[in-house]
């Protein structure tokens, strides 16, 4: 995904920076129609103009993002995984497994509930 060979290049730490390529490469796989774009310095997928899912490095854990209605949505998904989240992320410690399942259910839910939506954001 040459989109983000940039982004990845300056991971650092290479097992965060594998992570990152693993988990980008895992939603282009699983979802070819989204869009794998860099906006704001952040890796992100889009559908037909519209932002469905975001991810973002620190030093602890990898942030995900799929706004703040996907996070409100999956809260009880999120805290049973184990992960921490704020209003608009959750967080995955390098040091726990990924919850693709969870992953998957929020990229989908945020396809089918912005089909409509002609805005980036939800409004």
């Amino acid at each position: 995904m040459e989109v983000f060979a940039k982004y990845l290049a300056g991971i650092d730490n290479p097992d965060h920076r594998d992570r990152t390529e693993e988990i980008l490469a895992w939603v282009a796989n699983k979802f070819p129609n989204l869009e794998p774009q860099i906006k704001w310095n952040t890796p992100m997928f889009s559908d037909h103009g519209t932002f469905i899912i975001g991810f973002s490095t620190a030093k602890h854990h990898l942030s995900v993002s799929p706004e703040e209605v996907g996070i409100a949505h999956f809260a009880d998904d999120i805290a049973q995984a184990g992960y921490s989240a704020t209003k608009g992320l959750f967080r995955i410690p390098w040091n726990e497994p990924v919850n693709y399942e969870l992953l998957e259910k929020m990229i989908e839910f945020n396809i089918q509930d912005k089909a409509d939506c002609s805005t980036f954001w939800r409004k």
